[in-house]
């Protein structure tokens, strides 16, 4: 046998030769690293080979790899803004600015950081995505902090855009204090308990060693602004002198008219990565558990003022999904939860819900758009935006962000009643005829309990699930054909006529130890299982406030455990798009599922308003 003309046999003696050349060199290198005969120290520059081949690899990988998608708005002022304060905060130190140079720590780096203002126009805009958003291994160059925040990384690109053609002082006025009438110092005092940040956590990566790297709260940082104890002013380069976002055109929320507790809760949840930012996650973690509390009550005693900043959306339009909603596709009126009555620091602060007339526009529109494409959760244990928002278009967005922005701050918003128009005498008529087999005239459900007791709810809840039948959102075969033979107006009748039945109890025999298992679950939860208390949800003022939740107290034994183990199986993470169940339901076991039934079951029913439309 030949290859090349050349025998078999040969050619074996130069592949043995070969393969034993390849031994000997890579004995001889694992020599060397084991020896560490390498030195890997920065004193001196690369040698010109390695920075050729290091460089020439960075260059070739990130042409490769850019961003194709680029927003047409980078010349915005409010982004060159806002990437403005984050590059002097995190990329400055390193990469000078326009008329400034590098510190002699960053000039001591191999490779030296490159002054951006000098080559910034060797990179395309979507590779300067790539490069802030991926970082580059063998520097000194960082990931973004956080993944999924597309929108913070092109604000910083904005910037840096302008950098070859922006003057020293332009860029130092865009940095320079803002002039506040009052700024209150706000001491580190107590650290209060260390937070486990995961902030660099990504999904399907393991961290690095504890031993190695601490990823915890409080941190420190290149400046401790937090121990300085200035951290008003720090806030106020993005978020302005008065709170509102004007330093950044609305491109930061307005501050003042969220609440105390809703701030520090949200500092909180950007601290333990609950919450993800690349710039914000940086700023909370350097700051103590009572720096976090002080700055909510202080943007909480602010007055209430408009953000700035404009976008293109229908009012009218707005104002119909935030006080109606979208009935056909599930979606709540905005204002159930965003009213500005007490909600969000009153009886459901434990939601997280944010006050929103007068909040930035701009604002409003990127959170919803990170809702939709699931990159924004939060540490409340409710979180329904994510299914609301993928069900608004951009237009509607466009359209919620302007009527919010538009309504004076502070002000109390009403829903308005889907069922205004519905007639409870003809919706008898309709439950006589296609709901009494099941759920009885009385609401009262089946004698054996598994169909659940409708007198408990009001008429929007009962409302909202059979149109989730009807369009199969909440999957139930018999529910969704019955559904589906009425008409809209046949359901809202039938809604209206159960929803204003007064809650009645059914009393049924239900083991006393097994009832109080449930209590403390239903009003504290199980905090290593990640089970939040029942009641945060289900107790009596969220579900008074908010009418979409359902009501518990006093329902059927059977039909609840019934349910929460639906929940719990494979198919119950769709059984109701806007719900967490899924995931709480499968953190419980089967006993302390049926002990929370138990509990519910033998409550009192709450009262509701049964006051005939």
């Amino acid at each position: 046998m030949k290859i090349f003309g050349y025998s078999l046999k040969s050619l074996i003696p130069g592949f043995v030769a070969t393969v034993a050349l390849a031994a000997v060199g890579g004995v001889v290198v694992l020599g060397f690293v084991l020896a560490g005969a390498i030195s890997v120290a920065a004193t001196w520059p690369d040698p010109k080979i390695l920075y050729y081949t290091l460089h020439t690899t960075f260059k070739n990988s990130v042409w490769w790899r850019a961003a194709e998608d680029v927003p047409g708005d980078l010349d915005d002022e409010g982004r060159i803004a806002l990437g403005a304060q984050h590059y002097a905060n995190a990329c400055a130190k390193c990469h000078g600015g326009p008329g400034l140079g590098q510190n002699p720590q960053a000039l001591a780096m191999r490779p030296r950081p490159q002054h951006l203002p000098a080559v910034v126009d060797q990179f395309s805009d979507g590779e300067l995505h790539y490069i802030l958003n991926s970082g580059v291994r063998m520097s000194a160059m960082p990931a973004w902090p956080t993944y999924g925040r597309e929108d913070e990384i092109w604000n910083v690109v904005a910037f840096i855009r302008q950098l070859p053609e922006m003057t020293a002082e332009e860029y130092t006025g865009l940095l320079q204090d803002r002039t506040l009438a009052a700024t209150p110092e706000i001491p580190y005092g107590e650290r209060g308990p260390v937070i486990d940040n995961g902030i660099d956590d990504a999904p399907g990566q393991e961290r690095w060693p504890r031993e190695e790297y601490g990823y915890f709260a409080p941190s420190t940082e290149w400046r401790d602004f937090a121990i300085q104890g200035d951290v008003v002013q720090r806030c106020a380069a993005c978020h302005g002198a008065d709170g509102s976002g004007e330093a950044t055109n609305g491109r930061a929320p307005n501050l003042t008219v969220l609440s105390s507790d809703y701030i520090t809760d949200a500092l909180t949840d950007y601290a333990s990565g609950a919450r993800r930012s690349g710039i914000m996650q940086i700023v909370a973690t350097n700051l103590s558990t009572e720096q976090r509390v002080r700055l909510g009550e202080y943007y909480d005693s602010l007055p209430d003022v408009r953000a700035p900043g404009t976008v293109d959306g229908d009012i009218a339009l707005g104002r119909e999904i935030a006080t109606t909603g979208k009935v056909l596709a599930a979606v709540p009126a905005c204002v159930t939860c965003h009213n500005n009555d007490e909600v969000g620091s009153g009886p459901v602060a434990s939601l997280d819900v944010p006050n929103l007339a007068g909040q930035s526009p701009i604002y409003i529109r990127q959170q919803l758009e990170l809702f939709a494409a699931g990159q924004r959760q939060g540490g409340a244990p409710w979180t329904p935006m994510t299914y609301i928002a993928s069900n608004l278009s951009t237009d509607e967005m466009d359209a919620v962000a302007s009527y919010f922005a538009a309504e004076e701050p502070g002000q109390v918003i009403e829903a308005q009643d889907r069922l205004a128009d519905a007639n409870i005498e003809a919706g008898l008529d309709v439950v006589e005829r296609v709901c009494d087999e099941c759920h009885t005239v009385a609401g009262l459900g089946s004698q054996s309990g598994d169909v659940p007791n409708l007198t408990m709810q009001g008429p929007d809840y009962i409302h909202q699930q059979l149109v989730k039948f009807r369009e199969d959102i909440r999957p139930n075969s018999q529910m969704g054909q019955t559904a589906k033979q009425l008409s809209m107006e046949e359901l809202s009748n039938a809604a209206a006529y159960f929803g204003n039945l007064p809650a009645t109890g059914v009393g049924r025999d239900i083991d006393a130890e097994l009832a109080a298992a449930g209590s403390d679950i239903a009003q504290y939860g199980i905090e290593d299982q990640n089970v939040p208390a029942c009641l945060t949800c289900h107790g009596p003022n969220p579900t008074e406030e908010i009418s979409i939740l359902p009501r518990l107290h006093g329902q059927n034994y059977v039909y609840l455990n019934e349910r929460l183990d639906q929940f719990a199986g494979d198919s119950g993470n769709d059984l109701y798009a806007l719900s967490p169940m899924h995931r709480i339901a499968t953190r419980m076991t089967g006993e302390q599922r049926e002990a929370v039934a138990a509990w519910f079951s033998v409550q009192e029913p709450l009262v509701k308003d049964v006051s005939a439309r």
